[in-house]
């Protein structure tokens, strides 16, 4: 499963929201934004750059900027969001990150989870001030009683050019290579291969021939009359056999035979260059 973009719009002059959920459950996602998820009760296994951790009652974890995740709560779990701008403490965050994400050290986060949201329902002078102040100072606690490392400069310029890879194959999936897709990037084409199939649950060629397929419905649905030959050609397949197959896998269906209301969801394959809602329907935002 790709992720996607999640751009969160604050209400004011604050950088910061907080929320607590009831069987919260998202899909992949991203942002440029920080996020601490405490567990409340019960607990909740959080996917993370490629690996899984439970956190479990008074657990908590945090997800850095420009990291992929997603959260699977245990059933009638009760979990507090935090999620900030990373401009808040831009000067640890943007050198150090912490080995583990779990945090160790109990952090008295319900109590930082009420003072925000405090201030941020009465909304009294000056609140934008002590909000943006309170996630500082926390954040600063927690990177100097947890362990860290500094981030490599090249790891950093990786994920941004990762994530820019993305929106770089939805305008040039017709002629991209997987060659031309490494050197986007700046890798070797082993460790890119590697490397996305790490984060992103596909290989590259996977996640081209959805792009590529998704196009070419789009041509058919717009123009019947189209010969398939070209909805191949223009979609990137010089071989009308390999576009056949490709369409039949991802689809279910040939190309002569797609219904004319069907519906690719590309939200388990791709990334969207607009924001969107990563929490599914099943989750309930308590406040």
């Amino acid at each position: 499963m790709l992720s996607q973009l999640e751009h969160r719009n604050y209400n004011g002059n604050e950088k910061i929201w907080v929320g607590t959920y009831h069987n919260l459950h998202n899909i992949s996602h991203w942002h440029t934004d920080n996020e601490i998820i405490f567990v409340i009760e019960g607990g909740a296994d959080v996917y993370l750059n490629g690996e899984i951790y439970h956190i479990g009652e008074e657990q908590a974890i945090f997800c850095q900027s420009g990291t992929i995740h997603y959260i699977n709560s245990d059933k009638d779990s009760v979990i507090d969001i935090f999620l900030f701008d990373n401009s808040l403490g831009n000067e640890v965050t943007s050198r150090y990150k912490l080995v583990d994400p779990v945090l160790k050290t109990k952090f008295d986060l319900k109590k930082y989870f009420n003072l925000i949201r405090t201030e941020l329902t009465n909304r009294e002078q000056f609140y934008e001030i002590k909000t943006n102040s309170i996630i500082t100072y926390l954040i600063a606690d927690i990177f100097c009683r947890e362990q860290c490392a500094v981030i490599e400069k090249n790891a950093q310029h990786t994920v941004t050019n990762l994530m820019g890879l993305l929106n770089y194959i939805d305008k040039s999936y017709e002629y991209l290579t997987f060659s031309e897709a490494a050197s986007y990037v700046g890798l070797s084409e082993p460790y890119f291969s590697k490397l996305f199939k790490h984060i992103y649950g596909m290989t590259f060629s996977e996640y081209l021939n959805v792009v590529r397929i998704e196009k070419a419905i789009e041509l058919l649905t717009s123009d019947a009359t189209m010969p398939i030959t070209k909805v191949a050609s223009e979609c990137g397949y010089s071989s009308i056999r390999h576009f056949n197959r490709m369409f039949l896998q991802i689809t279910g269906y040939s190309p002569t035979a797609l219904p004319a209301d069907y519906h690719l969801d590309v939200k388990q394959f791709k990334t969207e260059t607009e924001s969107f809602n990563p929490t599914l329907k099943e989750s309930r935002l308590l406040n």
